[in-house]
């Protein structure tokens, strides 16, 4: 992989985590598109595991969103899982009820933990 890795890091093979840089910018979106691509570019299932905390700004989201639809057949074919790391119990509770309509807009599996240690397990065994 190429690209100067920002926003997201390998913490074991097949499996990505997003850091704690800001997605703020334009700039930034386009940059996470960047490093998604190089990621997509190996062509080897894997899974990402995000904290749900760490939400795009509006200008950082569009070309991130625009980006997602435009590479949904690829995301589809090797992203295992997205594992979402949402702390609060009551934040969680609302992720997971309205995750089948997050589900249908989706490519890959979604899910929904409290900790770092849960996420590393769920993106083990989606990667099975």
């Amino acid at each position: 992989m190429d690209v100067a890795m920002k926003f997201f890091k390998s913490i074991e093979p097949g499996i990505y985590a997003g850091t704690s840089a800001p997605l703020a910018s334009e700039d930034d979106g386009a940059q996470w598109t960047r490093e998604y691509d190089a990621i997509l570019g190996e062509e080897q299932p894997f899974a990402v595991i995000v904290n749900a905390a760490q939400r795009p700004q509006p200008p950082a989201g569009k070309p991130m969103a625009l980006w997602m639809k435009s590479r949904k057949a690829q995301l589809g074919a090797w992203v295992c899982a997205t594992v979402y790391i949402v702390e609060d119990d009551a934040l969680r509770a609302d992720f997971e009820r309205s995750s089948d309509k997050r589900q249908k807009a989706s490519p890959y599996p979604m899910a929904f933990v409290a900790t770092e240690a849960e996420a590393l397990a769920a993106a083990r065994a989606a990667l099975v």
